[in-house]
C-alpha cells in the first residue's frame, strides 16, 4: 500500500509539473535497473549471531548490489523533465549474507526519479532525442526472510538519498502523436538521508542506523543506471 501510494503522489507531482508546459510527450514501458551503494559501519561492534550472517562486510566499504526488472515513466515539456523508475529485484543482498541460507521470502522495491531541466532535438522529424539533467532521489527497500540451521533470520534495510543525474530519449514516432522509445538514465546519490539496516534473530531484534550507539550505518555513495524502452506520446 505504501510503495502505492508513494507512485500515485510521485507521478501526480510529475504530471502536473510538465503538463503546464507546451511540447508534452510521456513515455512509459518496461526497465531494468543496475542498483549499486557503498555502506559501512562506524564504532560498535555487531552481535555475534549477527557477526555470523555477514561477516566482516559493514566494518569497510562494501558495495552492495542490486539487478532487477520494473518500469519507468518519463514525461517532459518544453525545458522541463520528470522520470520515475521502480524496480522489484528478486533476491537482494546475497553479498551482504555470509551463511549458505535457505531463503524464505524476499521483497523488495529500487524507486529512483528525476528532475530537472533538459531539451528534445529534431522536433519535426519523425526522430527525437531529449537529453536532460537534474537532481535525483533514490528510496531502496529490501525485507528478506531466511533460515540457518533451523533458525528464522529476518533482515530489513532502507535507503533514502538525493544525488543529480542524466536522462537520454530517444524516440521514433509512427504517427504524429504515437511513437516508441527508448532511453538511458544514470544517477549518482551522494547526500545520504537515511540509512538503516535491522536483523532479527531468533526472538532477538538489532537495529542500525546513523544515529545507534552501537554502531552507525552510512551510505557514502550509490548509483543507479537504468535502461528503458516503450511507447511514447506526444501532444
Amino acid at each position: 500500500m505504501k510503495h502505492k501510494t508513494l507512485f500515485i503522489a510521485s507521478a501526480a507531482l510529475l504530471l502536473s509539473a510538465v503538463l503546464v508546459f507546451a511540447e508534452t510527450a510521456i513515455s512509459i514501458g518496461p526497465a531494468f535497473t543496475n542498483y549499486l551503494v557503498k555502506t559501512k559501519m562506524e564504532g560498535g561492534s555487531l552481535p555475534s549471531e549477527v557477526q555470523g550472517i555477514v561477516g566482516d562486510s559493514f566494518n569497510s566499504f562494501k558495495d552492495e548490489k542490486n539487478n532487477a526488472a520494473g518500469f519507468a515513466l518519463d514525461v517532459r515539456g518544453k525545458f522541463l523533465y520528470g522520470m520515475i523508475q521502480m524496480a522489484f529485484p528478486a533476491k537482494t543482498h546475497s553479498d551482504i549474507i555470509k551463511s549458505n541460507a535457505k531463503d524464505l521470502a524476499n521483497s523488495a522495491i529500487i524507486f529512483d526519479s528525476q528532475l530537472g531541466l533538459g531539451y528534445t532535438f529534431f522536433k519535426k522529424s519523425p526522430f527525437t532525442l531529449f537529453i536532460g539533467g537534474g537532481a535525483g532521489l533514490n528510496t531502496m527497500y529490501a525485507k528478506k526472510e531466511m533460515e540457518i540451521l533451523s533458525k528464522k533470520i529476518e533482515y530489513v534495510k532502507l535507503d533514502f538519498m538525493f544525488g543529480a543525474g542524466v536522462n537520454v530519449l530517444a524516440s521514433f514516432y509512427l504517427t504524429k502523436h504515437l511513437g516508441i522509445y527508448a532511453g538511458i538514465a544514470d544517477t549518482v546519490y551522494f547526500l545520504p538521508v537515511s540509512a538503516k539496516k535491522e536483523f532479527k534473530v531468533g526472538g532477538n531484534s538489532y537495529s542500525y542506523d546513523q544515529n545507534s550507539e552501537s554502531g552507525k550505518i552510512k551510505n557514502s555513495l550509490a548509483n543507479s543506471l537504468n535502461v528503458k524502452a516503450g511507447l511514447t506520446v506526444r501532444f
